[in-house]
């Protein structure tokens, strides 16, 4: 009887639970954030129009929007999937973050250059190409190590997020904030939205995730060398060779 017992405790032990926890709900919310955010800074030339209907500069915009926008979709199915422990659908869609992450990243570039051609946001060009490029590189970087680390469930679901997070800049930037306060409120919500995540692990876990602090403090370091390096001859002499291809 008493060999019994133990079968069915470890039985039970085998069989994962399906009660909601809380990282069940918050990640998929974060996720809801994330396509909340770069809806509200897209809506009017993008979202409302129709998406493939909206009237985008050229092509290479609309590809570009295409990769970024089903990037975030992704995320949203892929924590909403973890959530209800459909974790083999999960991994089989998780072939698409490794497909379109490069694709997001090269034409994330042209449409970059584009933008600068272009000169469309009353931005200045080198705080355009800085920003633009220190955030593809933040996702780059934290989603890659997300997947190196899928193994670890804390570590994956958390850089996940967070490398999405680092490239909201230019959906946060078409937020409709009065002229004068344009960058300073840019700066302030794109540096408030990964503190979400760093206050979710005060809560539950009583302390930052490696994960979380060191994809926080990348943030971070990225908003606050913006604009020094925006000032840089390097930069300066990168958007005049934009500007003569």
């Amino acid at each position: 009887m008493q060999l019994l017992d133990r079968s069915v405790v470890t039985a039970n032990r085998a069989i994962p639970s399906a009660r909601l926890h809380s990282d069940d709900i918050f990640f998929p919310a974060m996720a809801v954030v994330i396509l909340g955010v770069v809806v509200f800074g897209f809506a009017q030339s993008y979202f409302i129009p129709g998406l493939v209907f909206s009237k985008l500069p050229n092509k290479l915009v609309h590809i570009h929007a295409a990769l970024f926008v089903s990037w975030i979709f992704l995320l949203l199915f892929q924590n909403a999937l973890v959530a209800v422990r459909r974790v083999r659908w999960h991994r089989a869609l998780g072939v698409l973050g490794l497909i379109l992450p490069p694709l997001m990243v090269v034409f994330g570039v042209l449409a970059l250059f584009d933008s600068i051609r272009r000169n469309g946001t009353g931005i200045p060009a080198e705080m355009i190409v800085v920003g633009d490029v220190e955030e593809l590189f933040l996702f780059v970087f934290l989603t890659g190590w997300g997947m190196l680390a899928r193994r670890n469930a804390a570590s994956h679901k958390r850089l996940m997020i967070l490398g999405t997070m680092a490239m909201l800049g230019p959906a946060i930037n078409r937020w409709p904030f009065p002229e004068s306060l344009r960058i300073p409120g840019t700066i302030a919500v794109y540096a408030a939205i990964p503190l979400l995540v760093m206050a979710y692990d005060l809560w539950s876990r009583r302390n930052v995730h490696r994960s979380t602090a060191i994809a926080c403090l990348l943030i971070l370091a990225g908003i606050f060398t913006m604009l020094p390096v925006a000032g840089t001859a390097l930069a300066h002499r990168l958007v005049e060779w934009i500007l003569r291809g």
